[in-house]
């Protein structure tokens, strides 16, 4: 449980760090459910959510609607705002796993990126 957040520069290997880490996660028995703009690759057994912008909803209010289903683990492809950080961690803070990349040149970035 909690969050793991994968931080780097664009091109990085953020998105297949989280890729892998959902391949490993996926044993069948728990409900895994992703939130991406786009979806990069198909993983089987995990439900994957390609943002939509055209119907006008935001990265935190989709990631809400995807919670209402009851994800043991859920990926955001990025976090690119502070209401969705917020409903992340919020996510996590009730004992489930969630995981995100942030587009940051250093560790210590992704704290000031989080503020």
């Amino acid at each position: 449980n909690g969050v793991i957040l994968v931080t780097g520069p664009v091109g990085s290997g953020k998105t297949t760090t989280l890729y892998a880490s959902l391949s490993r996660l996926n044993n069948g028995r728990d409900n895994i459910m992703t939130l991406e703009d786009p979806v990069e690759y198909g993983l089987p057994g995990i439900s994957q959510t390609q943002m939509d912008h055209k119907v006008g909803l935001t990265f935190a209010a989709t990631l809400r609607s995807i919670l209402r289903q009851d994800p043991n683990v859920v990926m955001v492809g990025e976090i690119r705002d502070s209401e969705t950080a917020e409903v992340a961690f919020e996510f996590a803070s009730t004992g489930r796993l969630a995981l995100s990349t942030l587009h940051t040149n250093s560790a210590a970035g992704a704290i000031t990126r989080l503020r």
